[in-house]
């Protein structure tokens, strides 16, 4: 695991109605991540944080969802990735590190494997591990 530089909590709300098996949840615009290098993700259940930021009820269990997530060329760099396996408290405290890329979190997303597991106006909480361009340059990183 490679030290956090920068982290940003982020919401995914699944919406007004129960989601569906299949359906994908589009990640929201945060202002503060366009323009980063993500370098890792941590997935967070209710057993961590049982309110999201916007008063939003956190999943129970992060079983029966992927995350996909775009690089700003619209390319899939991690494609279905088990959102369980993205919890640190499930994975003996070990968060996911990646080789840095450029993400465009607008076109990444979740997807809802079992519409059972999850109910309307849930959220999904996630920790964004990233640097910055000037980051980059200041400490010498690789882009």
């Amino acid at each position: 695991m490679k030290p956090i530089l920068r982290s940003y909590l982020i919401e995914v709300n699944v919406g007004n109605t129960a989601p569906g098996q299949g359906q994908n949840i589009s990640f929201q615009d945060y202002p503060q991540l366009r323009d980063i290098f993500l370098c890792g993700i941590i997935a967070q259940d209710s057993g961590q944080i049982s309110k999201s930021p916007s008063g939003k009820t956190v999943v129970t269990t992060l079983v029966d969802a992927t995350v996909t997530l775009m690089d700003k060329y619209n390319s899939e760099v991690i494609f279905q990735y088990p959102a369980y396996d993205l919890n640190p408290a499930d994975q003996s405290g070990f968060y996911r590190d990646f080789v840095p890329f450029p993400i465009q979190l607008t076109k990444s997303y979740l997807t809802i494997l079992n519409s059972a597991t999850y109910s309307a106006n849930q959220s999904f909480i996630f920790n964004i591990l990233y640097y910055t361009a000037k980051d980059a340059a200041m400490f010498g990183k690789n882009k």
